[in-house]
């Protein structure tokens, strides 16, 4: 697992994009059908990457929202590649998806 670092150019010019990871899971998941994933030892940031948007939720069980969720519980909504910080007390990212889904995550220390 790498460190996290933007790519730069050969001027030595921040440009636009992450250096590789070394550390990448993949989670294929059913509609539906909540993934808990354990969080590598080391890792404080995280790249999602999915084929659908899908939901996490660090630290416990993603839920897809069946109703109106106002009190601060709700997972996180992932429709394009995204970068997080790893909660400091996270040991695990849950993950599901209303449709079959390949999820990518590249963990960075």
């Amino acid at each position: 697992m790498n460190r996290l670092s933007q790519v730069s150019d050969g001027n030595g010019f921040l440009a636009d994009g992450l250096n590789f990871s070394a550390y990448m899971d993949a989670r294929v998941l059913a509609a539906t059908t909540a993934k808990v994933h354990t969080i590598p030892a080391g890792a404080r940031s995280v790249r999602f990457t999915g084929t659908i948007p899908f939901w996490i939720n660090f630290g416990g069980a993603a839920v897809i929202p069946a109703a109106d969720v106002t009190d601060g519980t709700a997972s996180i909504l992932i429709l394009t590649d995204r970068l997080y910080a790893i909660p400091a007390t996270a040991t695990t990212i849950g993950i599901i998806a209303s449709a079959i889904c390949t999820v990518t995550m590249e963990f960075y220390k």
